[in-house]
């Protein structure tokens, strides 16, 4: 029986289209099918999760402060892809947290989106937030110019900075004014200062703790400081001293310094009385040329500007030769002098002894002279 239907041409091309039939109604089913999701999915089944949505705060009132609330939050959308996509694009909506007619202290408000397109549903993530409402208040404070002592020139002094303001007004939440305990302005700069200078700085609110405080308004953001700076102490010259003696039977030749004076700093009467800076250098460990670190002593009330260390130049030469060469010659002239005086010695006895003699003569010969006389009478 089979083999009859399919051997027959009408039979197989009624099989043929039975076959196509069935294809066609499978292939339109599933095409419907997905027709119908992909229209589901465009009329709201879709979700997306939106980040950095802003928060606005609705509050008319001016003399109050509000603390608390974040700058943004989450959003999760659901609904039509497309109109999710061209929500994002303008950018039109927001989270709003009613503040309205609130009074002070700490209230729990509930955020809400505005702005969605219909057939858009939102949820706020966090739903609710916890707020603070404080009074807010104006105080009046000093200026209070600061200057680092390392910003100030080697050899120069500052004086008293001054603002080109004196007060400056701070406006915020009453608790964190109360709590103010400066205004500084810091000064700073690049290279050291060694002549009078305007520096422009910002102003900086610290609290009790010396923290730095941000959530509050000044009536001027930044202030001009004028540094006044001048020439610091005394030029005092060095004189080097040497102290103990070297090793090895060495001599100390030479005692050079890299510098030549110090700059002092003190009362001006007992600058006055030093005229030189006397500095010790010990050469008892010295056993030839070397360059030596030494340490600048001052009197006390008296303050070093420049660097409290210089290098010392320290030459030797041979000591023992030289104390040789000088204990001979001074034999040789101990010796001809001792040698001189012995023959002026033994000179000056002869001439004793020849001048007796010739006076012993002379006076025998005048005796005998005296006697010939009496007898010839």
């Amino acid at each position: 029986m089979i083999d009859r239907i399919l051997s027959s041409r009408w039979a197989l091309r009624v099989l043929a289209l039975v076959l196509t039939l069935v294809l066609y109604s499978v292939t339109t089913d599933s095409t419907a099918s997905k027709t119908q999701e992909s229209g589901l999915s465009l009329l709201g089944n879709d979700t997306e999760v939106i980040t950095g949505v802003q928060v606005k705060v609705l509050n008319d009132s001016d003399g109050i402060v509000i603390s608390g609330v974040p700058s943004e939050v989450t959003m999760e959308v659901k609904g039509s892809r497309n109109i999710i996509k061209a929500m994002e694009q303008q950018g039109d909506f927001s989270v709003v947290a009613d503040l309205q007619n609130v009074s002070v202290g700490t209230q729990i408000v509930k955020l809400e989106p505005t702005n969605l397109p219909e057939g858009i549903e939102a949820t706020v993530t966090p739903a609710e937030i916890t707020v603070t409402i404080q009074e807010k208040i104006t105080k009046e404070f000093n200026v209070e110019p600061e200057i680092s002592p390392q910003l100030i020139a080697t050899g120069y002094k500052s004086g008293t900075p001054t603002s080109d303001v004196d007060k400056i007004k701070v406006t915020g939440p009453r608790d964190t004014i109360l709590n103010i305990t400066a205004v500084k302005a810091k000064v700073t700069s690049e290279q050291p200062l060694n002549e009078t200078t305007t520096i422009k700085t910002n102003l900086t609110v610290l609290d009790n703790n010396y923290n730095k405080i941000t959530n509050v308004q000044l009536s001027k953001k930044s202030v001009e400081i004028t540094v006044p700076i001048s020439k610091s102490g005394k030029s005092i010259p060095i004189s080097l001293i040497q102290k103990g003696e070297p090793k090895n039977n060495l001599a100390i030749s030479s005692l050079t310094s890299n510098v030549s004076q110090v700059t002092l700093e003190g009362d001006e009467k007992e600058l006055d009385k030093i005229k030189s800076l006397e500095v010790p250098v010990d050469v008892s460990d010295v056993s030839g040329n070397i360059i030596k670190k030494v340490n600048i002593q001052v009197p006390d009330g008296i303050k070093l500007v420049s660097a409290p260390t210089i290098n010392v130049t320290i030459r030797t030469g041979e000591k023992v030769n030289n104390v040789r060469e000088e204990t001979n010659e001074q034999n040789e002239e101990v010796i001809e002098s001792s040698e001189k005086k012995a023959t002026d010695t033994n000179t000056e006895a002869e001439n004793n002894t020849t001048d007796e003699a010739t006076t012993s003569d002379s006076e025998t010969e005048n005796k005998e002279t005296n006697t010939s006389s009496e007898t010839t009478e």
